[in-house]
């Protein structure tokens, strides 16, 4: 299955939750592939960094851009100008609306997130939502 990752699901499997460290798993074994916008590798590193841990924010970016089954996607024009739509009629903040079009742009099957703004996108059945909390 292709998965886009936001930025909570690293959050939670850096901290040991059952259903990130489930997922991780199924990811190792060669069940889903992940899909990761370059802006959540930026929200990922200042989490790290707001916790003071520079050598942890690095060891996850080698982790991130180095796994196999890790797809990390740049912002493009049209991942831009789909965003401004989703922002603009879903009221999503810039960064998700982008993360959320980077999603869309490379057809994953569904998304995983803490955010409770993503409620939108999973009402609308954008794209099916799996709220890890």
């Amino acid at each position: 299955m292709l998965l886009g990752a936001d930025t909570g699901f690293f959050v939670l499997y850096a901290n040991n939750h059952p259903r990130a460290v489930e997922i991780w798993q199924e990811l190792v074994d060669g069940l889903h592939t992940l899909v990761v916008s370059v802006l959540t590798i930026n929200e990922l590193l200042v989490y790290f960094y707001r916790h003071g841990d520079g050598k942890m924010a690095r060891q996850w970016l080698d982790l991130v851009t180095e796994a196999n089954n890790i797809e990390v996607v740049p912002v493009s024009v049209e991942i831009a100008a789909s965003s401004a739509r989703y922002r603009h009629g879903m009221g999503l903040p810039t960064v998700d609306s982008v993360i959320l079009a980077t999603f869309l742009n490379c057809q994953c099957d569904k998304m995983l997130t803490t955010d409770n703004h993503f409620h939108v996108v999973d009402e609308q059945t954008t794209l099916p939502v799996e709220f890890l909390v």
